[in-house]
């Protein structure tokens, strides 16, 4: 069977041995071309159609009719084909089909629709902000004075008593131990933010029926951690990595993120007494440092844009964004390592927020006056949460993308002329492009606090080595507070001394970057 294209491609020729006119004989008969994703209407008779497929990476082709039945519909090799199915790997080109039995006028549709899913979903995870607590101007009712005449322990004062201050602007903050010691004064407020050097528990400003301070428990994963090997660990995150800046909200989503995609989802021993979410934060610590992850394929340096209809900065990453997905979720299965940046509506186009993104689906449709080849496609793509903690928010992180791009004749994108491509809008959970996609290669753990060892955090998970130890096979010890442990305690020192700028790497304030620094978006 030979098709071709013929008056702009509303027309093309097949060459078919089965409508034959006498015996052994062949006739050319014009078939009408639908687009894809599509539809022509005004039709009548019975009569053959073709629609084009460019990918070969397969898809569901779907063709309707509005009277009559579609038959005969054959694939790009001439083999039958069943409507409604997936078309397979390596089958683009042509597809032709048949409508008969049809009354009167009826109008021809298509659809195409491409789902690409990794074989392993990522797990949801906690970004764990290095921000610590903070008492804080309240968001709204607030009197805009700072009413906290002075810090208790090691807090930190920000503002003069007394002086105007904005809604939600920090007025205290933890200072090096990590821990919120103030009590906020009336009229002000205070906020605890779950970090990896968090206490046990966290007395918040609200009176209980009794007036006594509502004591809330909180996870602790440092903590526990210490007491289980006898590190030191959390009062050197605390001193080290705690964020000080207040516009900012740095934490481990990059390390949550790489864990959640190569990683069985944590499941900690009984004797650890650690939950789930404790588990998984002392795995985003290890996998925080990115100097570890080797990348393979990427996409990177996307402009934020927004995408627009029409020229801007984001249009030329276009073909190089969907060869990513198609060829690595779709062909070979794999999540792919991701920077969707900001949520909607009020994030900003520096923001960090980096996910597992594991599965898409793609429809695509013809554009007129274009040729076969080339596409608009509208896609939903989908990542897990970095911000669930007790199996609350954990639906899916969705972005909607629609952009249009061409395919080369071996049913691959065509990046050669990339600019030849659109991003038009963003959609759902997103504001911008995202920075990048990425192909995790290869990966060690092992992240900025040396306390936290790959072998201590893999003999307390079952998912992923551990068991193998028979005290974490009874009951779990009886964790004591910060206070209780760490008294008396020598303090976690390194090279240049405590809080010394020893961690050279973008999250610590220190140096790092180029390669690094631009693909991680830090």
């Amino acid at each position: 069977m030979c098709i071709g294209n013929r008056l702009g491609g509303m027309l093309v020729c097949v060459l078919a041995a089965t409508m034959s006119v006498a015996a052994g004989a062949q006739t050319a008969e014009q078939v009408a071309t639908v687009p894809l994703g599509g539809s022509l209407g005004g039709q009548s008779g019975e009569r053959f159609y073709g629609v084009y497929v460019p990918t070969r990476f397969g898809g569901e082709l779907t063709i309707g009719t509005t009277a009559g039945q579609v038959v005969d519909l054959k694939g790009p090799d001439g083999a039958a084909r069943t409507n409604g199915q997936d078309v397979g790997t390596d089958h683009h080109g042509w597809y032709t089909f048949k409508v008969k039995g049809a009354d009167g006028r009826y109008t021809i549709s298509t659809t195409f629709v491409q789902v690409g899913q990794s074989l392993k979903r990522p797990w949801n995870f906690y970004y764990w902000p290095t921000k610590a607590d903070s008492i804080h101007e309240p968001w709204a009712g607030g009197n805009a004075r700072v009413d906290t005449p002075f810090p208790a322990g090691d807090d930190v004062l920000l503002a003069s008593p007394g002086s105007y201050i904005p809604p939600g602007i920090d007025i205290v903050l933890a200072g090096p131990n990590g821990l919120l010691e103030t009590q906020p004064a009336a009229g002000d407020d205070a906020t605890w933010f779950p970090n990896l050097y968090d206490d046990l528990f966290w007395l918040g400003p609200d009176k209980d029926h009794g007036g006594q301070i509502t004591r809330f428990l909180t996870p602790a994963p440092l903590l526990k951690y210490d007491q289980l090997f006898g590190t030191g660990a959390r009062a050197y995150e605390a001193a080290l990595a705690q964020n000080r800046e207040i516009s900012r909200w740095p934490g481990h989503c990059l390390g949550g993120a790489v864990a959640s995609i190569l990683m069985n989802e944590p499941n900690p021993a009984p004797g650890s007494g650690l939950t789930r979410d404790e588990l998984k934060a002392l795995w985003a610590e290890l996998g925080e440092n990115h100097y570890n992850h080797r990348i393979g394929d990427y996409a990177n340096d996307i402009p934020p844009g927004p995408p627009r209809p029409g020229p801007d900065e984001t249009d030329g990453k276009v073909s190089r964004v969907h060869a990513m997905l198609e060829t690595h979720i779709r062909g070979e299965r794999k999540a792919l390592l991701a920077n969707l940046r900001a949520f909607p509506p009020r994030g900003q186009m520096n923001e960090v927020w980096n996910h597992g993104v594991y599965k898409y689906i793609a429809s695509y449709h013809a554009m007129p006056g274009r040729g076969p080849r080339a596409v608009r496609i509208v896609n939903e793509v989908h990542a897990n949460s970095g911000s669930m903690l007790n199996d609350q928010d954990s639906a899916d992180r969705v972005v909607y993308y629609e952009y249009t791009l061409v395919y080369g004749l071996d049913g691959k994108v065509d990046e050669s002329n990339p600019y030849s491509s659109d991003w038009m809008r963003v959609a759902g959970d997103g504001m911008f492009a995202p920075l990048n996609l990425l192909e995790l290669a290869e990966s060690r753990w092992s992240g900025h606090n040396p306390y936290v060892t790959e072998a201590n955090v893999r003999s307390i998970d079952l998912a992923n080595g551990g068991g193998a130890l028979a005290r974490f096979r009874t009951s779990p010890p009886q964790f004591r507070s910060v206070r209780d442990y760490e008294a008396g305690r020598p303090t976690p020192m390194v090279a240049g001394g405590l809080g010394g700028e020893s961690m050279a790497s973008p999250e610590y304030g220190g140096g790092g970057g180029g390669f690094f620094r631009r693909i991680f978006g830090r």
